[in-house]
């Protein structure tokens, strides 16, 4: 027997190779899991009761599965540490999301440094306080804003773009993670050697001074608001000057367009904005459903304070009369001057009086009405008695005269 098992081996030597070949995958595969295992960080158990107060493992605290708790666990401080890293770097490198500045600060200690999508530089080299001021208290802001950074542009006049992704690195070169990582980025910084800067508050101010002059004439009140304008606008040299093109006043949206003019008053170049202006105005309104071929009364008048572009046509000015609806209007709503007839006019198909007058001869005669007519109106009247059509002046709701 054990020389025909012998023989089978001898005969049979490719089994072996495979048979050693598993073996050792199998004895390599162990010793990975074991290593593996042996570094693994340790996870220090905590218990959780059913109140949520978390128990120290090291108490005389004894769990028990029938105490109804459960176990959690503790990532180790060094794993904290990696993940606080992490987030600061993600900070500095625009990778993260950033608080908006508008919200506040959370505490006196939480300040920031904002860092402006558009700067001048002066010198040749680019300080942090001309790129960038603070929020909240930094104790030592006036020597980090001395701090240098990078070469400025080489050219004086010439507007140097740098993305959001090279600015955050600049920035960690140059002030370290730790204050990198308090730095409020834009999307993209601007900035131009020597020359002057209009911001978007510069602009509207001037918006606001240059139009509010030209809408005093505009009956009701008049705002601006929703503001696009451009975000900044640089000037290559002092000698330049940004004038506004004066555009046409509407209730609504308006353009507004900006040239930038050189010193002997040559257009280098023009922007454009958009704002909205909203006209106020104090109209007539229903202060009770109105029905059509009703009369107007003053008990069925009130005013509204509402925006002009509500108004498709004029409205009432709340003059003349007597006034009859020409159409329902429901209440609130206000009072245009086309909803309104004189309760003087004469309707198509009215009997009315014809009057012929010639000197010292008058004649009258009934006739029927062919169209409508306000007084002082011509319009067409058909003769009763002779069935002949003739034009006539409406004189009031019953009368109407030819001269």
């Amino acid at each position: 027997m054990r020389f025909t098992t012998l023989s089978y081996f001898t005969r049979k030597p490719a089994l072996i190779g495979r048979f050693s070949l598993l073996l050792g995958l199998f004895l390599l595969l162990f010793s990975w899991a074991n290593s593996y295992a042996q570094n693994m960080p340790q996870v220090a158990p905590r218990v959780i009761p059913q109140n949520g107060q978390p128990v120290d493992p090291n108490s005389r605290y004894n769990f028990s599965p029938n105490q109804g708790g459960r176990t959690d666990t503790v990532l180790p401080p060094s794993t904290q540490d990696r993940r606080i890293a992490h987030t600061q770097s993600g900070l500095a490198s625009g990778r993260a999301p950033l608080a908006d500045p508008s919200q506040g600060l959370a505490t006196p200690g939480d300040w920031r440094i904002k860092i402006n999508s558009s700067a001048i530089t002066n010198g040749d080299v680019v300080l942090l306080g001309e790129i960038a001021q603070p929020l909240g208290t930094v104790m030592n802001w006036e020597e980090l804003k001395m701090r240098e950074l990078w070469a400025a542009p080489p050219q004086e006049g010439k507007p140097l773009q740098i993305n959001r992704s090279n600015l955050a690195q600049a920035l960690n070169e140059r002030l370290g993670r730790s204050l990198a990582s308090r730095c409020i980025l834009p999307t993209s910084l601007v900035i131009q050697k020597g020359g002057l800067l209009v911001r978007e508050d510069d602009l509207r101010a001037y918006v606001v001074k240059s139009l509010t002059p030209m809408v005093r004439n505009m009956p009701g009140e008049v705002d601006f608001t929703d503001f696009h304008l451009p975000e900044y606008i640089f000037l290559a040299h002092a000698g330049q000057t940004v004038q506004l093109e004066t555009p046409r006043l509407t209730a609504g949206r308006v353009g507004v367009r900006f040239a930038i003019l050189e010193a002997d008053g040559k257009v280098l170049r023009r922007v454009s904005g958009s704002i909205t202006l909203t006209q106020w105005v104090t109209v007539p309104a229903a202060a009770r459903p109105l029905s059509k071929g009703e009369a107007l009364t003053p008990d069925a008048v009130t005013f509204s304070r509402m925006n002009a572009r509500r108004l498709k046509e004029p409205a009432w000015d709340g003059r003349g009369g007597p006034w009859q609806m020409m159409r329902s209007v429901a209440a609130g709503e206000p009072i245009l001057q086309s909803d309104l007839a004189t309760q003087m006019m004469i309707r198509r198909g009215d009997i009315v009086t014809l009057v012929f007058r010639r000197g010292n001869l008058i004649l009258q005669t009934q006739a029927e009405s062919l169209a409508d007519g306000e007084p002082g109106a011509t319009i067409a009247v058909r003769n009763l008695q002779t069935k002949k059509q003739v034009f006539a002046i409406v004189k009031d709701s019953k009368t109407v005269e030819i001269n």
